[in-house]
């Protein structure tokens, strides 16, 4: 099984901070990541999250808001 290293990253004072690096294919621990951040964020109210490729470009795969859960990236 290959695996896709990503990285979540938090957004809470203007600035992202990588949280945490995890497989993206592997689906228990996406879904465990990916549900933290939903009940911290919704904790804070503030902060953002986002999903970003655990590379040198670290390009944006998804992206998190109170308003919107967790959604796939589109460029603004």
């Amino acid at each position: 099984m290959s695996t896709k290293p990503v990285t979540l990253q938090v957004n809470n004072s203007g600035a992202w901070k990588s949280v945490i690096r995890f497989d993206a294919n592997d689906d228990m621990k996406s879904t465990q990541v990916l549900d933290a951040a939903d009940t911290l964020g919704r904790v804070d109210g503030r902060s953002k999250f986002r999903v970003v490729m655990d590379n040198g470009l670290q390009a944006v795969l998804m992206h998190w808001s109170a308003k919107d859960g967790w959604k796939p990236w589109r460029k603004p």
